[in-house]
């Protein structure tokens, strides 16, 4: 695979091992999304996800707002990143001066910043990459990936998915190890 797209032309394009771990490091990404933090339920990652206790949704790339709703009375609050800028926290509504608030069922606790994009420059096996960030998510990377792209998120453009007229194979990017003649 490459930084920015998934190659097919490649043998052994995804390595053994990223199959393997990949899987592990999206689980504990997913489950420390909200962690419990002395009683306090604390976003961690902003993702749309719900617990026994909170539904949170995120809006970001396009707009800076996370929303927590409670399932059930609970502590909750957000973590605070420096890509957060001009952040306000309401209480169902209501401007409150912290970011976090004790919770009854149905209460709203949300989190408003301005978000803006961030260009930055990124070498990965001496290829200069153009990476940008909106909050915690890329929205491009370029050189654009051949084939898969990866980081396709602007929302107002149609996804592009290759058909097999568009790869050219000149490896057994189809071949498993144990299914080599050579």
């Amino acid at each position: 695979s490459e930084p920015n797209s998934i190659s097919l032309t490649r043998f052994r394009s995804i390595a053994g091992c990223c199959v393997g771990t990949a899987p592990v490091a999206l689980k504990t990404v997913w489950d420390d999304a909200i962690t419990d933090d002395d009683g306090i339920l604390t976003v961690n990652i902003p993702c749309d996800k719900e617990t026994d206790e909170i539904k949170m949704e995120s809006f970001i790339p396009n707009e800076g707002r996370i929303r927590l709703t409670a399932k059930k009375s609970c502590a909750a609050g957000f973590r605070i990143y420096d890509w957060m800028l001009d952040y306000t926290a309401y209480l169902n509504g209501k401007e409150i001066n912290k970011t976090s608030a004790q919770l009854n069922k149905d209460d709203v606790l949300e989190l408003k910043f301005d978000i803006s994009t961030v260009e930055k420059k990124e070498t990965v096996r001496g290829i200069d990459f153009t990476v940008c960030w909106r909050g915690c998510d890329v929205v491009d990377l370029t050189p654009k990936g051949a084939h898969v792209r990866l980081y396709q998120r602007d929302l107002s453009k149609p996804k592009y998915y290759p058909t097999p007229d568009d790869v050219d194979y000149t490896g057994a990017a189809n071949y498993g190890p144990t299914q080599q003649k050579k």
